[in-house]
């Protein structure tokens, strides 16, 4: 192969890869008009970069539990807002505040939670509208 075909191949690969890069970490999926609150179990908790994953096995009332996976800020966010190694734990029955997935499905983006030792970390929101409503889950509410 030529050396104009070698970089015309190499152009594209590294254009396609950004783009797959940048639309994973795009939040565009989230109504942050909308907050609501949710209580569970941590399955799983990893606060790394770019962004933590929490996943929360939650009740629906009627004994049926579901995982519902969330992502949410990157690690300074994190430390920023006051979160610590070890503030939650796998197991910890714990609430979350999150904006939800605008296309219905179950999980969010993290903006805040509540820690079983009853400590809560808020995290700072993109600006949203002043009339934005709030709404509160059957689930979770205060």
């Amino acid at each position: 192969m030529s050396r104009a075909v070698n970089a015309a191949l190499a152009a594209a690969l590294v254009a396609g890869s950004l783009s797959i890069a940048f639309a994973h970490h795009s939040a565009a999926m989230y109504d942050f008009t909308k907050n609501i609150w949710v209580s569970g179990v941590v399955q799983n908790i990893r606060v790394i970069n770019p962004h933590m994953s929490l996943t929360l096995v939650v009740s629906n009332g009627t004994g049926k539990t579901r995982a519902v996976a969330f992502e949410g800020h990157s690690v300074n966010n994190f430390y920023r807002a006051g979160w610590r190694p070890n503030l939650v734990r796998v197991g910890d029955k714990i609430r979350v505040r999150y904006n939800p997935r605008k296309d219905g499905r179950d999980g969010g983006f993290v903006n805040g939670f509540v820690a079983a030792n009853g400590r809560e970390v808020v995290f700072r929101l993109p600006q949203v509208p002043p009339s934005a409503s709030t709404r509160t889950s059957a689930s979770g509410s205060r």
